[in-house]
């Protein structure tokens, strides 16, 4: 947005340094440390800037978690902290309008306190004039936010929904279809159990017992979607699994695996460190829960396995622990669907129409993927070190099959 108050020179140093930007970095600089030199002048015009950003943002697919997450990666956790600053003192607002907000989008917020040190947005959102370190961050992240590409939506933004009226129930939201919360509690009671034995063939039953429950639930539900008419037409929801760095491209593996079990589809975006998940919100949950879960014990498991050296000594540390985490997520991709092809058999002899519905609840993710990511290609991840796909593979036979006792990703 444009404010004619502004100082020409202003405007032009912004320009300069969004101009910079994609080029050269050093030119940029030199425009963001004049432009913090304008103090005030510049400190109100980057606020207004910055929070019209990420309300562009907001309208283009994008959402608290997935922003905070590319700005940490990319920028540093500074520049995150900022981004969080104005995404509250923007939620702040919208809440003061009474615009509805879906319950995924409010924890999300209430985890970005957490990423800004729980300041109070509306008295320590605005930047400091007398900061120029900040103002020149504030210059940079601007450019950078101006710079990201529309996504697919997963959650819908404040004001999507037009609020209640007075003394009627809240408009339903996308977790309303989540998985039942007296399946979660057993399930959960299950895990505390399977976490804290110190046996481990008790734990893995009771590991087992918790993913049948699971299975049994989703096609339950599958059933009585299949008894109240038909979905062929309806479109899967979307959900996007957070990936850190390093090896983002392996890691997506371990998610891919996971959701294709599970009446899903994936499709990992790399540049931006994450995976978009297809399929209904039952299933999306079981796959955030048992990814988390998956991808904590893989890096663990990475973690034991120390530094790699060929016989030349040259470092073979990358390769073998990339190899590692792929041969891990082929491991696990195994398991859970002998598991889950288990459980399918045993429901389908006592109702045959368990395997088409399930059938379609995949068709209809996969569906729904490729219509959103239209471009999407097939890659084969080459494997540069047998040693580490070998262990891996092991430490995928160890893995626990089970979900985290903690609350949802996003709830």
């Amino acid at each position: 947005m444009r404010d004619d108050a502004e100082h020409p020179d202003l405007q032009a140093l912004l320009a300069d340094a969004q101009r910079w930007w994609t080029s050269s970095r050093s030119h940029h600089d030199r425009a963001a440390g004049e432009l913090a030199a304008h103090g005030s002048a510049a400190a109100a015009a980057l606020d207004r800037r910055l929070a019209d950003a990420v309300a562009g943002l907001w309208a283009r697919g994008w959402n608290p978690a997935a922003l905070l997450h590319v700005v940490g990666r990319t920028l540093s956790a500074r520049h995150a902290r900022l981004a969080a600053r104005v995404a509250l003192a923007q939620a702040q607002q919208q809440r003061a309008a009474g615009l509805a907000m879906d319950g995924r989008w409010a924890a999300e917020l209430d985890d970005l306190a957490a990423t800004a040190g729980r300041v109070d947005a509306a008295a320590e959102g605005a930047l400091r004039a007398d900061a120029p370190e900040e103002l020149m961050r504030a210059v940079t992240l601007w450019c950078a936010l101006g710079a990201l590409p529309a996504v697919p939506q997963t959650i819908p933004p404040p004001g999507s929904s037009p609020p209640p009226e007075r003394g009627q129930p809240a408009p339903p939201t996308a977790t309303d279809e989540a998985l039942d919360g007296r399946v979660l509690t057993r399930v959960r009671a299950l895990l505390a159990k399977a976490e804290s034995t110190a046996f481990s063939h008790e734990a893995e039953a009771l590991t087992a017992k918790a993913q049948q429950l699971l299975a049994r639930h989703a096609i339950d539900a599958a059933l009585v979607t299949a008894d109240t008419g038909d979905t062929t037409g309806r479109r899967a929801a979307l959900r996007r699994v957070l990936l850190h760095d390093p090896y983002v491209a392996a890691k997506a593996q371990i998610v891919g695996a996971v959701a294709s079990t599970n009446g899903c589809a994936a499709v990992s975006t790399r540049d931006l460190g994450w995976v978009t998940v297809a399929g209904d919100a039952r299933d999306l949950d079981a796959v955030e829960l048992l990814s988390t879960s998956l991808l904590a014990q893989a890096t663990a498991a990475l973690g034991r396995q120390g530094g790699r050296r060929d016989g030349t000594g040259r470092s073979r540390t990358k390769a073998f622990r990339r190899a590692f985490l792929l041969g891990f997520a082929t491991r696990i991709h195994e398991r859970l669907e002998a598991a889950e092809r288990a459980e399918a058999r045993a429901a389908s002899a006592e109702d045959a129409r368990v395997l088409p519905v399930l059938r379609q609840r995949q068709d209809r993710a996969e569906e729904t993927l490729a219509a959103t990511f239209p471009d999407a290609v097939r890659r084969r991840l080459h494997v540069g070190h047998d040693g580490g796909w070998l262990q891996g593979s092991a430490a995928a036979d160890a893995a626990s099959l089970r979900t985290p006792a903690g609350r949802l990703p996003g709830r």
